[in-house]
């Protein structure tokens, strides 16, 4: 009788939610503290912005470098030393009175936390099939977005009882305990994970989108040439730059001009990032199920994209129209929900471009994404403290429009190496020859 394939692939992308849920609530706790953290260190609302602008800017400096040492290492040692990395700046963060010593913690905390996406599409693309890219991405992502669902009730429980400065130093002594257990179950291809059997390996094998094991150089040329390369960084600049907005200012927003008190606020909070969670996973099953099914790359990824962004646009006009406070969160709820199905498919588009370089494209990717976030703290802010929080939501609709546009330029069906001579190219230099 046939054995039949292990599922180790799963049990790996289970981890990488579990990795994903610790990453977004340490990046997220600070959000929830604001106000007595703020008080307490005397920070207002635009110096509160730059703390979450220096995270994002440090995030968004070491993508590119991090997908490109995620090709080198490997994902097993770039994610053990990127979750350690980040979760001792986790705990500064608690420690650090000063208003200059603590923006230089949190944009080395943005630093350490980079390479987790770029890693993961590194690992995506070394171990899934090209029919199963779109689920296996959303694991990372499914995770993100669950952090924030419960990091509310977990860092609200925290703070009462322990004061805002225990919700670094717990949240950082977990982190470290994840990058140990990662280290030890973890591999970077299939055919070298000892819990791997044949029968996984060879279904694995049959449609994986990488020509080899062979780490190359990327050829950077022929990505900078590529009007898709761009369009895919733009559109996740306008992405990020909405979700980030969520994650720094939704907290103070419903406690500012919605009126919920900060337990109420706690609960309000989540159900936005509850509903991204959702989408995030079911977008992944649909676009990948449309792949198998025979539709086009185009339909699957793009045209899902697109859908998210035109509900978002919708959503966020009844948001600001609605005067009642739960009507707004229901609202709100469906506006991040709506960008789900966007990025679960730009994370998908970033290893069908990439292939055996998507820790380049998607760092490229991320990097742009991450200027967006570093932007939208500093922006949101000081439009809210000028003008009110109607104008600061009702302005995202634009730049919303225009990533809508943009997808319609990354086609996501050929990779970005799709001639004989740009692989040539791609492969000149050799590294190394090893899959360890």
């Amino acid at each position: 009788m046939k054995k039949k394939p292990t599922k180790v692939r799963w049990g790996l992308a289970f981890f990488f939610f579990i990795i994903g849920v610790i990453a977004y609530m340490d990046r997220s706790n600070i959000s929830i503290i604001a106000k007595p953290m703020m008080d307490d260190l005397g920070l207002d609302k635009v110096q509160f912005g730059m703390l979450a602008s220096l995270f994002s800017l440090g995030y968004a400096l070491i993508q590119i470098p991090a997908g490109l040492m995620a090709e080198k290492f490997g994902p097993r040692k770039m994610i053990t030393f990127s979750l350690i990395w980040w979760s001792a700046f986790t705990s500064l963060t608690g420690l650090v009175k000063s208003h200059g010593l603590l923006y230089i913690v949190r944009f080395l905390f943005g630093i350490g936390e980079g390479p987790m996406f770029p890693s993961n599409a590194v690992f995506n693309t070394n171990w899934f099939r090209k029919d199963e890219k779109a689920r296996a991405s959303s694991a990372l992502l499914a995770g993100s977005y669950f952090g924030p669902v419960i990091a509310p009730i977990v860092t609200v429980y925290i703070y009462q009882f322990f004061g805002w400065q225990a919700v670094f130093f717990i949240f950082g002594i977990v982190g470290i305990i994840i990058a140990g257990v990662w280290h030890f179950i973890a591999r970077d291809y299939p055919e070298i994970h000892k819990l791997v059997n044949e029968q996984e390996k060879e279904y694995i094998l049959e449609n994986r989108e990488i020509v080899d094991t062979v780490k190359v150089k990327a050829p950077w040329n022929t990505f900078l040439k590529s009007y898709r390369f761009w369009a895919l960084g733009v559109q996740y600049f306008v992405v990020l730059y909405i979700i980030t907005f969520f994650l720094v200012w939704l907290p103070t927003y419903l406690l500012e001009d919605r009126g919920f008190s900060l337990s109420k606020m706690g609960f309000a909070a989540s159900l936005p990032w509850l509903a991204i969670l959702i989408t995030v996973m079911s977008g992944g099953i649909l676009s990948d199920y449309l792949v198998r099914k025979g539709f086009s790359k185009q339909i699957s990824r793009s045209s899902l994209a697109i859908t998210g962004l035109m509900v978002f646009i919708i959503s966020m006009y009844l948001a600001v129209m609605t005067v009642s406070p739960y009507m707004n969160v229901l609202w709100l709820s469906l506006c991040l929900g709506s960008l789900g199905f966007t990025v679960v498919c730009s994370w998908a588009s970033a290893t069908d471009l990439g292939r055996n370089f998507s820790g380049s494209v998607s760092g490229w990717m991320n990097l742009w994404g991450n200027l967006g976030a570093f932007l939208s703290p500093l922006l949101c802010g000081w439009v809210a403290e000028n003008f009110g929080w109607n104008i600061t939501l009702g302005v995202t609709v634009i730049p919303v429009f225009m990533a809508a546009i943009l997808w319609l330029f990354v086609k996501p069906d050929t990779s970005l190496l799709n001639t004989n001579k740009d692989r040539a190219q791609a492969v000149d230099t050799h590294t190394d020859t090893s899959l360890q």
